[in-house]
């Protein structure tokens, strides 16, 4: 059997990256094309961009309608989809192992070929309309992007993905295509396999499918945008609606890789599952909502570590009264044994079954070379876990919830006075 730890890693001519990672008995395969930027690396000028440019890379090709693209890989039974992010956009294709090839071709003819009509541009800017207004309807949505913006201000962190609608109407055939050309090359790709086929076949597939040259001259640009100050502030979106929605933040750091392993451990022990302490002692103990949670977000150059709840109104105060006491009572006490160990078998249970899926070890072994440039392998993540001592985990949390206020962005039905009322402050 192949053992799990395997990756091959290249660089092909064009300077494509190339990963992958077999599955020697499994009968699905993933691959995804990431490129190295996402809504970061827009000016003012081209906010929304990386997203209006995702979609329309699922348009009418030289080869094919958007409808053929579609079918060719629904007919299998695959999955083809992309996201944008602030760091990286992808597009990937999950299907069954004989079907590869397909997916290569359909990647290939994506990103290499596409058309930008005029009509398909009209076209999209109307879905990403209503994109925007699904997201404006639902304040869970919403919430997140108004904390961003909130947190982050007028650095590109805080901008919304998905654009303006200033931005995303002024969309042109011609500025669509400058974007694209100035961004999507061989040099500015990574693509990562799994599943159960070789390393001489992806090799094959890649070379035959995407062995286009680079634009002459063209190098990835690497943007490191400076580390934004955070705005520990509040902010309140009045809306009629029956509940309350928060989003509370603290410090958090640039992404490296210990880091992410210890500020996955403290996300597990406080909000990371019924257990945690956030469950526990505020829905459970208390009964004040129903759902509640944290969650880290990692960046090149900055981080933060957030928690989320919905409650009503009228226990909204206590709520988070509540979450401050629980991030206080970590930086007098810290974690205990016990909670560490729980947190280092969840965390090493949860990868592991992670593992099973290809369309996660693609993920992985894409984002890694993204973020760190190198392969950390399971049993690499399995000793990095148990490597956490509590001394180590209690100095990190207290240096993340060690301010002497918080940020919080809520979406709800509360009058400003009632808002007022709303600690923010330990102790207060």
């Amino acid at each position: 059997m192949v053992s799990v730890s395997e990756c091959k890693r290249t660089v092909l001519p064009n300077g494509l990256t190339v990963l992958f990672q077999p599955m020697k008995h499994a009968s699905s395969m993933g691959v995804g094309v990431f490129l190295k930027q996402g809504s970061l690396a827009e000016s003012n000028s081209e906010h929304g961009y990386f997203h209006f440019l995702e979609h329309m890379l699922f348009k009418d090709t030289e080869t094919r309608t958007s409808k053929e693209i579609a079918e060719s890989i629904e007919r299998v039974g695959g999955i083809l989809n992309g996201s944008t992010g602030r760091e990286y956009t992808q597009y990937y294709v999950v299907a069954i192992k004989n079907q590869a090839e397909l997916a290569f071709e359909i990647l290939s003819d994506m990103l290499f070929r596409p058309l930008f009509r005029k009509e398909d541009i009209q076209t999209e800017k109307g879905v990403i309309m209503e994109e925007m207004r699904s997201y404006e309807d639902a304040p869970d949505d919403f919430v997140y992007d108004y904390y961003f913006r909130n947190i982050f201000g007028k650095s590109p962190y805080g901008r919304d993905i998905i654009g303006t609608k200033t931005s995303v109407t002024g969309v042109t055939e011609s500025s669509i295509r400058r974007f694209f050309e100035k961004h999507y090359f061989p040099k500015n790709m990574v693509i990562s396999v799994s599943g159960n086929f070789t390393w001489e076949k992806v090799l094959d597939l890649t070379k035959k499918y995407f062995s286009f040259a680079n634009p002459k001259g063209k190098n990835p640009t690497e943007l490191l945008i400076p580390s934004p100050k955070k705005s520990y502030t509040k902010h309140l979106e009045r809306r009629k609606i029956e509940q309350f929605h928060i989003m509370l933040g603290v410090n958090g750091s640039k992404r490296d890789y210990r880091t992410v392993t210890v500020a996955g451990l403290i996300s597990t022990i406080l909000g990371g599952g019924m257990a945690s302490r956030l469950f526990q002692n505020i829905r459970e103990k208390e009964g004040l909502c129903y759902s509640i949670y944290s969650f880290p977000s990692y960046y090149k150059t900055t981080g933060l570590f957030s928690i989320s709840s919905a409650t009503s109104k009228e226990k909204a105060a206590r709520c988070v009264e509540l979450i401050l006491k629980e991030l206080e009572t970590i930086t007098k006490h810290g974690f205990s044994k016990k909670e560490l160990a729980d947190a280092k078998s969840n965390q090493m249970g949860s990868i592991a079954i992670g593992y099973e899926l290809p369309e996660n070890r693609m993920n992985n072994i894409g984002l890694q070379e993204i973020y760190y440039g190198k392969y950390f392998s399971l049993e690499d993540r399995m000793r990095a876990i148990k490597s956490v001592t509590l001394e180590e985990i209690n100095h990190v949390a207290k240096e993340m919830f060690g301010l002497e206020k918080v940020h919080l962005s809520c979406v709800g039905d509360m009058t400003e006075s009632q808002f007022a009322k709303i600690p923010v402050q330990f102790g207060g």
